[in-house]
């Protein structure tokens, strides 16, 4: 019997062939990939060039090969989308790096730009990454989503993804993954050149009109998941917010990136990261410190725009304020424009401010938290539940050139110093 799929994907290209792109009137057209003006334009030897952009044919061959012999089936087999590249092979192979390149890209015009999420929406416009690929190419210490892992999770779940399915597809759905900006890929993002890339992984369906897109609708933002959210400064800026740019902060501006990035992390998924050598922490956003659980220290050491009398101690971060998607030249894809200050944290244990080795966490903290530079350190209790010393001691933040790495305590799901509870979480 053929496979289902197979069948499946040769009527929807035979429609696009005898219909055009009005068989995708709606989720394809809306697209960044099916739009008639700016779409997928496949420019590659002995491809023909009367396609319209946006057709299906600059990804799907309705046979082996257009305007020449037929070629040997590529790599194991016929493919199980009809894709004129080989869909996942590793984390720099695949037919989404194809196009997604800055060299060598099949897209007319050379390439295809996409920009880091510290560019389009923290404005830090002199980031040099400029394409998917690139982001996803670093290397330790750097860091990046490894999508052989993404891969191995998302199979082992009933989303309908199979053994076959691109990992990119985990977060992007191709026939509906619009740009942001929409086709203004040197621009951070405003107002007019809006769009939204991602669809929730729990939601995958192969039913494009049911995989919708997430946060370009009603209940769906961040200022949905909670009243509490706060937009972070543009870089280099105390009046504009992410991720607009805009004056006014407003959380029904922002995607409802908790509970996207939740569908995958939280505190029951077992995730195995092959760079860490061991499984990611699990950890519940609603009950962490930065998340939904009240931050109970006060608001001596906050910097703005988190310090107000009313609020402090209620804030709730997106993750995407801390962290970039696919990947970062630091580690734990933590971005590299937080808050509007540059963030340099290239393996969480070398030389940061002032010298003090370990302290390098202190570039992320300090662009929210007052009091990490002059001092060493900020307000801790002198001792923990259980009786062990606390972080004001010399055990972690003694006045020499060796600092105790700030990761050993704070870090997502963990409320333990040295093995003692600490009464609530760390993070």
């Amino acid at each position: 019997m053929k496979n289902k799929g197979i069948i499946v994907i040769l009527l929807m290209i035979t429609m696009c062939f005898l219909f055009g792109n009005a068989a995708y009137a709606g989720v394809f057209l809306n697209s960044a990939h099916g739009n008639s003006t700016y779409g997928v334009d496949r420019n590659a030897s002995g491809f023909p060039d009367d396609y319209p952009d946006g057709h299906c044919a600059h990804c799907h061959e309705q046979h082996a090969s257009i305007g020449g012999s037929q070629p040997a089936p590529a790599g194991s087999g016929p493919s199980k989308y009809t894709l004129f590249e080989e869909n996942y092979v590793n984390q720099t192979d695949g037919i989404c790096f194809e196009c997604h390149k800055d060299v060598g890209s099949y897209q007319t015009g050379g390439s295809i730009v996409n920009r880091s999420y510290s560019y389009r929406a923290g404005g830090w416009t002199s980031d040099t990454v400029n394409d998917v690929l690139e982001s996803f190419s670093y290397t330790s210490p750097d860091s990046v989503h490894s999508l052989d892992n993404i891969k191995t999770f998302i199979t082992s779940k009933s989303w309908e993804y199979t053994s076959n399915s691109n990992p990119c597809n985990a977060c992007h759905n191709p026939h509906a993954a619009q740009g942001d900006p929409a086709n203004a890929p040197n621009s951070a993002k405003t107002t007019g050149t809006r769009g939204y890339p991602v669809s929730r992984p729990s939601q995958h369906s192969t039913d494009n009109n049911s995989w919708g897109l997430w946060g370009d609708g009603a209940g769906e933002k961040m200022s949905n998941y909670t009243t509490g959210y706060q937009a972070p400064y543009r870089y280099n800026s105390t009046t504009t917010y992410e991720p607009e740019g805009d004056t006014s902060s407003n959380a029904s501006k922002l995607t409802d990136y908790v509970t996207f990035c939740t569908d995958c992390h939280n505190n029951s998924n077992v995730i195995n990261s092959t760079a860490l050598g061991r499984n990611l922490y699990t950890f519940n956003w609603s009950v962490e410190k930065h998340g939904g659980g009240a931050a109970s220290d006060g608001c001596s050491d906050i910097f703005d725009p988190y310090y107000t009398a009313g609020n402090c101690g209620s804030y709730v971060l997106a993750c995407t304020d801390c962290h970039e998607p696919h990947g970062s030249p630091n580690i734990f894809l933590i971005r590299k424009v937080v808050n509007g200050g540059i963030v340099t944290v290239d393996s969480g244990t070398g030389t940061g401010p002032e010298g003090k080795l370990n302290k390098e966490w202190m570039y992320l903290c300090q662009n929210c938290h007052d009091g990490l530079i002059e001092d060493g350190y900020h307000t801790h209790p002198q001792v923990v539940p259980g009786g062990a010393p606390g972080c004001s001691s010399a055990s972690c933040h003694a006045d020499t050139n060796d600092f105790r790495p700030c990761g050993e305590c704070h870090f997502h799901g963990n409320n333990l110093i040295d093995s003692n509870s600490y009464g609530e979480q760390l993070f």
